[in-house]
């Protein structure tokens, strides 16, 4: 179990790594002051979340406040490599400090203080690891994942 919660934090993290290689640009969104509505995370309906991430909303904010707890539910398959078993949920992550996220011009981005906002390669980065190793006779796969505020 805790080896799968592992495993999202990785996959998290490598997108972030991946991103963190990527020219960062100058965009429209930048230092953009407006009026925003911000809403908690705790408060949106599915629905309301997912009108948000397809762009829908570029005026509204959500909040993820420090302290918040996220259920992590995981899930692996293709031709390659697949889970044994269902999608499940199988821990949860811990909010630190409180961050704003939304989606302009189809595009995901991030803020501490809803005036200045970045990209996600622009506003984390981190570190991911895989380590096969043998426990107790049996080889296992161990997924590992760092993720930070890049200030």
């Amino acid at each position: 179990m805790k080896k799968m919660m592992m495993s999202l934090t990785l996959t998290a993290t490598c997108l972030s790594a991946f991103a963190a290689e990527l020219p960062l640009k100058a965009t429209s969104w930048e230092n953009r002051a407006s009026d925003l509505t911000v809403v908690n995370i705790a408060h949106l309906a599915d629905n309301d979340l997912q009108e948000i991430t397809q762009g829908q909303h570029p005026e509204t904010a959500v909040q993820f406040s420090a302290r918040t707890i996220l259920p992590i539910t995981f899930f692996l398959k293709g031709d390659l490599v697949n889970l044994l078993g269902n999608e499940q949920t199988i821990g949860a992550i811990e909010i630190k400090q409180t961050f704003y996220a939304r989606c302009v011009e189809k595009e995901l981005i991030f803020s501490t203080n809803l005036t200045d906002w970045k990209s996600l390669p622009e506003f984390i980065t981190g570190n991911a690891s895989i380590v096969l190793k043998i426990e107790e006779g049996q080889p296992s796969l161990v997924l590992g994942a760092e993720t930070n505020y890049r200030s």
